[in-house]
């Protein structure tokens, strides 16, 4: 399995300390502390100089440990795992899709108006529509869908929500 694999482990283990070294307090703390030592300012042992980066070492390796037992279903998102993994909440809303898909287009009408009351759903919704317009036609959802509404006005409520639908007449109206 490539997304767990040793090398993109250690990959991601680097360019976390990178980033935490370069990109953050704690880092930037421990690069001067160690040049204060270099260069005889101050004259404190060496481990407690390089304090701030041993604990970026430690941080960064507990957070790639997280992030791969995300990958691996073990444990919910932290916010490290979802910076690291952007792709898969894309890979997880194409599996919701899915499975709202194989549920029938009852659901999947169903489904799209819950979510156009949620304009933060927008996207999702858009990208449902869209999956459900391959197997099924617009008035089809709209009308098994929602079953006590007339469906031309499911359709016009959709498109106030924001949907790009196709137009009446068009083939997968």
């Amino acid at each position: 399995m490539s997304l767990l694999s040793f090398g993109s482990l250690i990959k991601t283990f680097f360019k976390a300390l990178i980033v935490y070294t370069f990109g953050g307090l704690g880092g930037w703390i421990g690069i001067v502390l160690v040049l204060l030592r270099i260069t005889g300012i101050i004259h404190w042992q060496w481990w407690v100089v390089t304090l701030p980066l041993e604990y970026g070492v430690i941080y960064c390796l507990y957070m790639t440990i997280d992030g791969a037992l995300y990958r691996m279903g073990k444990k919910e998102a932290g916010r490290y795992a979802r910076f690291t993994q952007p792709f898969l909440q894309q890979e997880n809303e194409f599996l919701k899709i899915r499975k709202i898909i194989e549920e029938g287009p009852a659901h999947i009408g169903e489904t799209i108006d819950r979510l156009s009351e949620d304009p933060n759903q927008l996207e999702f919704n858009q990208a449902l529509v869209e999956v459900a317009l391959v197997s099924y036609d617009l008035l089809q959802l709209a009308f098994l869908g929602i079953k006590n509404r007339n469906p031309y006005e499911t359709i016009k409520r959709w498109r106030e929500a924001g949907l790009k639908l196709p137009e009446e007449g068009s083939p997968d109206f």
